[in-house]
C-alpha cells in the first residue's frame, strides 16, 4: 500500500483509477486517411478533501504525462514498438499522430475540449495547471477548480472524460505500437 501525507489537505485521490486499455486497428483506408476517434476512454473521478480543520491553501493539480519505455531504447517521440509487421522502409509511428481531448461539462480545464498531442516523453498536459492560483468556489461552475470537492457532490467540476483521436496515416511501418498514460494527481504544497 502506498500513502503519502497531506500537508494541507486530508485527502487527495482519483477513484476509480483501474488501468484503461485502448486498442486502434487500422484495417481500411479510410480510417488511415481520415483516423479514429475514441470517446469516453477514461473518467476521471477527482475528490479533494479538507482537513478537519480547514486550511486555506488546500488546491491541487492534475496532468497527463505519457511513457513510451525509452528506458528500453525507444526514441522519446515514438511509440513503443511491440511487433513489427514485415521489414518497413518507414519509421515507427512518432507520438503527435495521438491527440488527447479531456473535457467535463463546467469547462473546467483551460484546455477544456481541446485535442492536444504530446510530441515526446517529457511534455506534460495540463488539466489544472499548478501555476494557477488558487480559485474561490462558487455555487456554479468553476474554472480551473483547484479547491477542494468531490466528483460526488461537485460532479460537473470533479469528473472529468478522457478521449483520443489517431490519425496515422500510411507514412509509418505496420506493426504493433503502445503509449502508456500516466494520470497524475497531487496536492499544490
Amino acid at each position: 500500500m502506498f500513502c503519502t501525507a497531506q500537508v494541507h489537505c486530508g485527502r487527495v485521490e482519483l477513484v476509480d483509477k483501474d488501468p484503461t486499455n485502448q486498442s486502434f486497428t487500422f484495417d481500411t483506408f479510410t480510417k488511415y486517411q481520415a483516423g479514429l476517434t475514441f470517446n469516453n476512454v477514461a473518467r476521471l473521478k477527482v475528490v479533494v478533501e479538507d482537513k478537519t480543520i480547514v486550511d486555506p491553501l488546500c488546491q491541487w493539480f492534475l496532468n497527463i504525462e505519457v511513457d513510451n519505455n525509452s528506458a528500453a531504447g525507444t526514441p522519446v517521440d515514438e511509440w513503443e514498438e511491440l511487433t513489427q509487421y514485415g521489414s518497413g522502409n518507414s519509421s515507427n509511428p512518432l507520438m503527435d499522430i495521438l491527440e488527447i481531448r479531456v473535457r467535463n461539462t463546467c469547462e473546467t480545464s483551460d484546455n477544456n475540449n481541446t485535442f492536444i498531442s504530446f510530441t515526446n516523453t517529457t511534455d506534460v498536459i495540463e488539466i489544472i495547471s499548478e501555476l494557477i492560483p488558487k480559485t474561490p468556489e462558487t455555487a456554479g461552475c468553476d474554472s480551473n477548480a483547484n479547491f477542494p470537492g468531490s466528483y460526488q457532490t461537485n460532479y460537473n467540476e470533479f469528473n472529468f472524460i478522457v478521449d483520443f483521436r489517431i490519425k496515422p496515416t500510411f507514412s509509418y511501418n505496420p506493426g504493433v505500437y503502445q503509449l502508456n498514460f500516466k494520470f497524475h494527481l497531487e496536492e499544490k504544497i
